[in-house]
């Protein structure tokens, strides 16, 4: 009996990517750092600041440069269809990354060291993803994005800090289609001509009917 494989639930990706992100930073980060979900607020300012790497995702887009093409079938052990999935979709999930420490010298070290990791990953690690995720058999990338903070800051009504931010480009699953028509049992072949069978012969064919010519 073979191990079964997790079914991919199309509706947690995002949080599947959470989860994947925060143990690829957690690998790099200075022992006691923790990777944490947390939005920015204005409480910052006031907290007792704690060693920790913050993600927080502030956007998502449909990521047409990765969409597939043609359909997949998938057929039971006699090899017959029994559903039939469109292409997969991307969606692009933007997270600003920022840090927070005791000290600013302490923040730059910790936030450099997400910096680097992020930017020597082109994809998301098998091992770092939860194993829904990486059944789907698709990579998940990851690239620092063009975005600039400042304008992030300003609309969370808070002072500007050091952050960067990054891109996920993630796969989403479509939901399998499967009314799908029965094979055929059998299969005819005809040319559309009707084939005369020859008479019967012998003592149990049945009788001729005869026919009379009529003699003036």
């Amino acid at each position: 009996m073979g191990i079964p494989v997790p079914t991919p639930d199309t509706g947690k990706v995002i949080t599947e990517v959470d989860e994947a992100l925060c143990v690829l930073l957690g690998r790099s980060l200075p022992e006691g750092t923790m990777v944490r979900l947390d939005p920015p607020k204005p409480t910052w300012e006031t907290e007792r600041p704690s060693s920790a790497i913050d993600l927080f995702l502030f956007g998502l887009h449909d990521d047409p440069s990765g969409r597939e093409s043609g359909w997949a079938d998938e057929r039971d052990e006699r090899g017959a269809v029994t559903s039939r999935r469109e292409p997969n979709r991307r969606c692009s999930l933007s997270y600003l990354v920022t840090a927070r420490a005791p000290k600013i010298n302490e923040e730059h070290l910790l936030l450099g060291v997400a910096l680097r990791t992020m930017l020597f990953t082109d994809s998301l690690p098998v091992d770092c993803m939860p194993d829904a995720l990486a059944a789907v058999g698709a990579p998940v990338f990851i690239r620092i994005a063009d975005t600039d903070p400042g304008a992030l800051w300003s609309n969370l009504g808070m002072p500007a800090r050091a952050a960067f931010a990054v891109t996920v480009s993630a796969p989403f699953l479509p939901e399998p289609e499967t009314e799908i028509a029965p094979p055929a049992e059998k299969l005819r072949l005809s040319s559309g001509q009707q084939v005369e069978q020859p008479p019967a012969r012998g003592p149990l064919a049945p009788a001729r009917p005869k026919h009379w010519v009529r003699t003036p």
